[in-house]
């Protein structure tokens, strides 16, 4: 039978049982509705939600956890909740293995029809000018198999290298870890797990609501001390970011997800670790670390302990999440490739726009490469 496809555009649509099975297709934390949905919450005045539920026999086999976003170059824009300033990684259509071909060429269908300027206008209908799918692992099944899905259905379909991610594939022991390190590598681990063993920092887990309460300002006041000494804005300047992550760090605690950890110096906060994390994967998302606590190396000493953790409880990998940093290398962590997936629709002012896109990108890398209009060319 062939799966049917239903427009979301309210979370009310969403029932107690369809978050239920939103969380059951999630393959990370990230595709989660308590982190996506706390985005869709704290983001809902700049997004319209526009999340396709497919069915077949009364039973979802799939969502595609979308927005719509208005903008001025390609006009009404679909991509991921959990986009933007947030950085989501590892996003996808949330389906199991099994249903990945029936789920995706459903969607590609929804998506052609919807376009279509000729097609029946009815409240299922989406007229959509562009798709921007970024934060995709290069390696999901389950996007190619829907790129595929919507070149079959003549859609414009663009795929580009996106920014990947890096990540441990962390060895069955501490000592395996340490050995993986350079000489260099491993005195620095050794000093830095020097501190937390001898009680010279001390490290406090979150582990209730009271708790997370009382440091969440403290993390917040670290993470920005952290990007401020180095000349940049941090996230939490951007007041949605804070509602966001706030929400989420509360619901990721009550589904026993979160990893919010403070190290403290003789009493006073000097650092700080955020991480969501499930049995298999530790995901590092943000820290913090007081600047004047810089000769602690505190930030250093975090990061081996969580990594020394992620090992000791059975996980398989540390990931460093979206972002090509030099130091992530000398922790020996491994690049994740990524792509970007975009889409045009049919429509022949979606088509003007493409092109009016297309060509102000090429004039401004050719400025930027000193090959604009009236540049000497050798």
């Amino acid at each position: 039978m062939i799966p049917s496809v239903e427009l979301i555009t309210n979370v009310e649509q969403l029932s107690p049982g369809d978050l239920g099975r939103w969380n059951e297709l999630a393959r990370n934390p990230l595709q989660r509705w308590e982190w996506l949905g706390s985005w869709c919450r704290a983001y809902q005045g700049d997004y319209r939600l526009c999340v396709l539920r497919v069915t077949r026999q009364r039973e979802i086999i799939a969502f595609a956890p979308w927005c719509l976003e208005s903008r001025v170059g390609t006009g009404k824009t679909i991509q991921f909740l959990g986009s933007g300033k947030v950085c989501t990684d590892h996003l996808s259509l949330l389906v199991a293995d099994g249903d990945i071909d029936d789920a995706c060429s459903a969607v590609a269908r929804w998506l052609a029809h919807s376009a279509d300027p000729t097609g029946n206008t009815d409240e299922q209908r989406l007229l959509w000018d562009s798709i921007e799918l970024i934060g995709v692992d290069r390696s999901d099944r389950t996007m190619n198999t829907l790129v595929e899905s919507m070149q079959r259905e003549k859609l414009n379909v663009e795929v580009a290298d996106g920014l990947g991610g890096y990540a441990i594939d962390l060895p069955a022991t501490w000592d395996e870890y340490v050995r993986m390190r350079s000489k260099s590598g491993r005195r620095e681990v050794r000093q830095s797990l020097k501190n937390i063993d001898t009680g010279t920092i001390c490290v406090d887990r979150v582990q209730n609501q009271q708790q997370l309460d009382a440091v969440w300002d403290q993390f917040v006041t670290l993470h920005q001390r952290r990007r401020h000494a180095s000349g940049t804005t941090g996230c939490f300047d951007h007041p949605p970011f804070d509602v966001f992550l706030r929400d989420a760090a509360s619901e990721l605690l009550d589904a026993g997800l979160l990893e919010l950890i403070i190290a403290s110096s003789e009493g006073v906060p000097v650092a700080a670790h955020f991480a969501i994390a499930d049995n298999d994967c530790w995901y590092f998302y943000q820290s913090g670390m007081d600047p004047d606590a810089e000769a602690l190396r505190p930030g250093l000493s975090m990061f081996c302990h969580a990594i020394r953790e992620s090992i000791q409880t059975g996980r398989k990998t540390f990931d460093m999440m979206r972002g090509d940093e030099p130091y992530k290398l000398r922790w020996r962590a491994e690049l994740m490739p990524a792509q970007e997936i975009r889409v045009c629709s049919p429509r022949r002012s979606a088509q003007l726009r493409h092109q009016v896109v297309k060509v102000g990108a090429t004039f401004k890398n050719l400025v930027k490469s000193g090959l604009g209009i009236g540049q000497p060319q050798s």
